[in-house]
Formats: structure tokens, C-alpha cells, sequence
């Protein structure tokens, strides 16, 4: 009778290490390089997305998301977006950048995000940051004129904080030093 559920995690397993690989593909100069071109072309896309209603609450969504410790804003727009008839303009414009799903564009967006994220936190001294944040919550706790009720909505809202800025610069070091030569490349495309 145990074979049968041993079985079935054994395969589980297996489908999981075959995955790894595709989950951890490194950001390649040429990923990082299709991504910035794809920029100029979403452009156009973007400017009709936004005549509409397509994306609603998603702003509030992304913050919910960071707070919980989970940063993909491009995952979430993804997400919207597929019921909508764009979705498959969209899927098009990627997938001439050599994305071969949403999803994979949305990937490395979001690890692009992060890594630009993190290193403006370091230039800025993301420790500093913390600190204060920290020196904020011991005087709440030590002001007199604050409720309990109160210290432990604000409390809730710090912590929340500090778990969204931790979520938003969680990049690991191989993706940094990846996006580093193409961050100002990438702040232009962005902005154009």
C-alpha cells in the first residue's frame, strides 16, 4: 500500500530536479539584452494598457505581495493580463525577444527589478535604513503617548515594511554583478 504513494513522490521529485535548471537559468548578457530591447516595443503596448482598466488594484496587489515577503510585480501584471485580449499581443512581442512564455519575460523582469533595487539600497546603505527603522520602532515603544493598540498596528506596518524592502532587494549576488554593466542602460529604456 506504500509503494503506491512513494511512487508518486518519487516522480514528483524527479519532475522538480528536471526543473531546476530552467527555474535557475542565470541572467545571461543576451537575456539581459533581449529584455532591454523588449522595453521599446512594450512601450507601445503599455500606452493602450493603460486606457484601460485591465490592471485595476494591481499596485495595492504588488505592495500586499512585497509586505509578504514576495517581490513580482511582472508576475502579477502577467497574471492580469490573461484574459485580456492583449495578452496575446503581448505573448507575441516577448516572444520575437526570444522569450519563449510571459512568464519567462516576467522572470527576468523581476530579477532585473530586484537587482537594480538592491543596488540602490547599497549605495544608499540598505543596513543604514534597517537602523532607523529599528531606532523608530524603540522610541514608538518607548513613547508614552502612543496606545498599546497602537504600537501594535505600527509595529505590524514597520515589520511589514522591512519585510517588503527585503523582498524587493532579495537578489541574489550572481544577478547583481549580471545587471550591473547594463543598469544605466536599462534606467534609460525604461524611462524612454
Amino acid at each position: 500500500m506504500m509503494v503506491r504513494p512513494l511512487y508518486t513522490f518519487a516522480a514528483a521529485l524527479v519532475l522538480l530536479l528536471a526543473a531546476l535548471p530552467a527555474i535557475a537559468q542565470p541572467l545571461s548578457d543576451a537575456r539581459i539584452e533581449r529584455f532591454i530591447a523588449s522595453l521599446g516595443d512594450l512601450d507601445q503596448l503599455a500606452e493602450r494598457v493603460e486606457q484601460t482598466d485591465m490592471f485595476g488594484s494591481m499596485g495595492q496587489e504588488i505592495q500586499k505581495a512585497a509586505r509578504e515577503g514576495e517581490f513580482r510585480p511582472m508576475h502579477v501584471m502577467i497574471e492580469k493580463m490573461r484574459n485580456h485580449d492583449m495578452h496575446g499581443e503581448f505573448a507575441a512581442m516577448v516572444s520575437e525577444h526570444g522569450f519563449k512564455r510571459p512568464e519567462d519575460w516576467a522572470d527576468t523582469s523581476d530579477r532585473i527589478m530586484r537587482a537594480l533595487t538592491a543596488m540602490e539600497l547599497k549605495k544608499h546603505n540598505q543596513d543604514d535604513v534597517q537602523a532607523e527603522m529599528s531606532t523608530m520602532m524603540e522610541q514608538m515603544k518607548n513613547n508614552p503617548n502612543i496606545s498599546k493598540e497602537q504600537r501594535k498596528r505600527m509595529r505590524q506596518q514597520m515589520e511589514q515594511a522591512m519585510a517588503g524592502m527585503k523582498a524587493m532587494t532579495d537578489a541574489p549576488e550572481a544577478d547583481i554583478k549580471a545587471v550591473r554593466p547594463y543598469r544605466d542602460r536599462i534606467r534609460r529604456a525604461m524611462n524612454d
